[in-house]
């Protein structure tokens, strides 16, 4: 996992990365080839209350010849 504060506007240079999103600061902060590399970042127990808005999250880059991922969570 490297560290990074780059605009969300900038995420394509992250392309076929795992990033991770802040939405206070609406950054990447990180990014990864693999989510489990970022899953501190974005991982949280069950008893934390913070609005979901306020939390990072993970996304999926995708690659120039790529469409946009769906992810499902069962």
């Amino acid at each position: 996992m490297t560290k990074v504060n780059v605009p969300v506007s900038k995420m394509g240079k992250f392309e076929g990365k795992w990033v991770v999103v802040d939405p206070k600061k609406n950054a990447v902060i990180a990014y990864a080839n693999s989510l489990k590399e970022i899953s501190p970042l974005v991982t949280r127990p069950a008893s934390d209350k913070r609005v979901s808005g306020t939390v990072p999250y993970s996304f999926l880059v995708p690659r120039r010849d790529e469409g946009p991922y769906v992810l499902f969570l069962l």
